[in-house]
């Protein structure tokens, strides 16, 4: 299998461009040599459209789960073709079978590489500093979801190749068992890791088989090593790759984290601030009472007088005091 994931692992930083990240039309070199995107207003690109809108936000990451969806599909079909070339009896058939699954490594690759571009054009628009946190709280809570779910199949994927290289390693063992029943088992798997082992382990096989039976063991069991290099080197790539989507779901996780801290402080002011309005009303409110009783009182007190003052004066002047 070709496979070009470490040849096109590219930094994955907040001020990635991504004006020319189009879903399935652009390798991650390009991605990898744009300039800041900071600096453009709104120009987060993909298939042509830019985002916006929040609709605009919501196709991109619904293109990103749907690739995500064709790599799910894509693994077990890879995981059924490493069965069927496992136990491939004939030359023909175990060519036939990689080159179908070499397809779909590749098909893979590509996914792989629209989703990434896709989650770097969502982690731009999240971040972008002209939106409401609100707004930014929502980007990002999708795009750490969709990272994370990335991770995951990438995880699976990865499992499934380190199972398939152990898998090959003990086929290849038995090949030589079957071909060389002399042959110890330290110097069977020393043979499939060392390469010098494995000439002295190739002359020997070469001694004790016909020319025409050697050839053919020796032909199938280069082309198995090799499949185990092949192997062996995609999971290294995807273990980058799964090292960069974590670093993604980690650096946009704690943007949404203090995002949150801070609405949840703008939220706890203004219900501080409603509680604070309330209660100068309330203290208003029975000041004014107060002042109404106060004003009640006095009146009442003045018409006691006046009434008081009237009535001894009318006595007074009947002689009746």
């Amino acid at each position: 299998m070709k496979r070009q994931l470490s040849d096109n692992l590219v930094q994955l930083t907040t001020n990635t461009c991504v004006s020319n990240a189009q879903i399935g039309r652009v390798s991650l070199e390009s991605v990898g040599s744009c300039t800041d995107v900071a600096s453009i207003d709104l120009s987060y690109q993909t298939d042509g459209m830019a985002i916006t809108t929040e609709s605009s936000f919501a196709r991109v990451a619904d293109s990103v789960n749907e690739h995500i969806g064709t790599l799910e599909k894509n693994i077990i079909h890879i995981e059924r073709l490493h069965s069927e070339a496992i136990y491939a009896t004939s030359p023909f058939r175990y060519t036939q079978v990689l080159r179908t699954r070499e397809q779909y490594a590749d098909d893979t690759d590509a996914v792989i590489t629209k989703a990434r571009s896709g989650l770097q054009v969502m982690e731009s628009a999240a971040n972008d500093p002209n939106i409401h946190k609100g707004d930014r709280a929502m980007r990002g809570g999708r795009h750490v979801a969709l990272a994370r779910k990335l991770r995951d199949q990438i995880e699976i994927y990865r499992k499934m190749e380190r199972e398939q290289a152990t898998r090959n390693r003990d086929r290849l063992a038995r090949l030589y068992k079957v071909a060389c029943p002399s042959a110890s088992d330290v110097e069977i798997y020393g043979a499939i890791e060392d390469p010098i082992a494995g000439k002295k382990l190739a002359q020997k096989i070469t001694e004790v088989c016909r020319p025409a039976e050697a050839r053919k063991v020796l032909k199938d069991v280069a082309d198995r090593q090799g499949d185990i290099v092949t192997i062996e080197r995609t999971v290294g790539e995807l273990t980058k790759l799964h090292v960069d989507i974590s670093e993604i779901v980690n650096r946009q996780q704690r943007k949404l984290d203090t995002i949150v801290v801070s609405v949840e402080r703008v939220e706890t002011s203004r219900t501080l601030g409603r509680f604070s309005e309330k209660g100068a009303r309330h203290t208003a409110h029975i000041g004014h009472r107060r002042r109404t009783w106060w004003v009640i009182l006095v009146t009442t007190a003045l018409i006691i007088a006046i009434t008081l003052v009237t009535t001894l004066g009318v006595l007074k002047s009947q002689g009746r005091l």
